[in-house]
């Protein structure tokens, strides 16, 4: 059993559901804290602070290097998303040489943003990326994985979907509520029938868990419970604030979401087949993502600007 589990992120949204499953399951985590508000909120949780932030190569190396496993959720989402990125792919491969001809697991996350439109298919862990996604860096991390895995690194990621929802959290939801809020109406670009996938946040913080206890687990795995239309979405949001979901056009959709028009216009649907397969990982029956906006933990936006 790999006791010791090096965890970065783990005051985040998915970081800190994944640090309570490890806890729950007698894991023993080390936090990475970047500040005196990060190491309170770890030692609250009973998490041993390590002290750094993902800039500091020598600490995480150490780090890395002393624990049984790493899992690395952190990810900086405010400023350039290029330097991120890069920053990102940097901090992986210093988990990489840290962990070297040990065999020891190294789990990343990954996003699905990095794959063409995947239109009527459910893609694959072999589907193309899409060289003009604004998440290409992501796709280049992954790469470097599977040249890790050559070296005597267990390297896994987890690609996970756009919609990682539940206990009122996330990105993609919370920002296409205030969006409604903003605009007084929920606006799908054209006839909204475009699929995405989606999982809980507890489910997603399981698959950790099954990928670091099956020992032949290695490489990539996609990550998803559910695949919904992004019209659905918008209803379902309309419906929780007793608003119109309208269609807009490309153009009103580029001017209303720009960044993130890109994710909110094509189709972005995964297959979990080979998770279910090679682990013993599979969804459990939380609330749907439209249960749970509408009649679940996202009726809080509704006592909220």
């Amino acid at each position: 059993m790999n006791n010791k589990i090096f965890l970065t992120g783990a005051s985040g949204y998915l970081g800190s559901e994944v640090a309570e499953k490890l806890k729950g399951r007698g894991y023993k985590v080390f936090g990475l804290a970047r500040n005196a508000e990060s190491k309170a909120k770890l030692m609250d949780k009973g998490i041993e602070a390590v002290d750094g932030s993902l800039n500091n190569f020598d600490v995480l190396k150490k780090a890395a290097s002393e624990a049984d496993a790493v899992i690395h959720t952190a990810f900086n989402h405010s400023g350039d998303y290029d330097e991120n990125a890069q920053l990102d792919r940097e901090v992986v491969n210093t988990f990489g040489e840290a962990l070297a001809a040990t065999d020891k697991p190294l789990i990343i996350t990954s996003t699905s943003a990095i794959l063409q439109d995947t239109r009527t298919l459910e893609a694959d862990e072999d589907f193309p990326f899409d060289p003009e996604s604004s998440r290409a860096i992501r796709g280049e991390t992954e790469r470097d994985m599977e040249q890790m895995s050559q070296k005597g690194v267990r390297a896994i990621v987890l690609r996970m979907p756009l919609f990682i929802y539940g206990r009122g959290g996330s990105g993609f939801v919370p920002y296409m509520i205030r969006q409604a809020k903003e605009k007084g109406s929920t606006n799908y670009i054209g006839d909204g029938t475009e699929m995405v996938s989606a999982i809980h946040v507890e489910d997603a913080a399981l698959v950790f868990l099954a990928v670091l206890e099956k020992s032949t687990a290695k490489r990539v795995y996609n990550v998803a419970a559910e695949s919904v239309s992004l019209r659905e979405l918008n209803e379902a949001i309309a419906r929780l604030l007793n608003i119109e979901a309208k269609s807009i056009s490309e153009n009103e959709g580029r001017e209303q979401f720009g960044k993130m028009f890109e994710f909110l216009s094509k189709n972005n649907q995964l297959s979990n087949e080979k998770l279910e397969r090679e682990t013993e990982w599979s969804p459990n029956s939380y609330k749907t993502i439209l249960e749970d906006i509408e009649n679940g933990s996202y009726r809080k936006f509704l006592e909220t600007n």
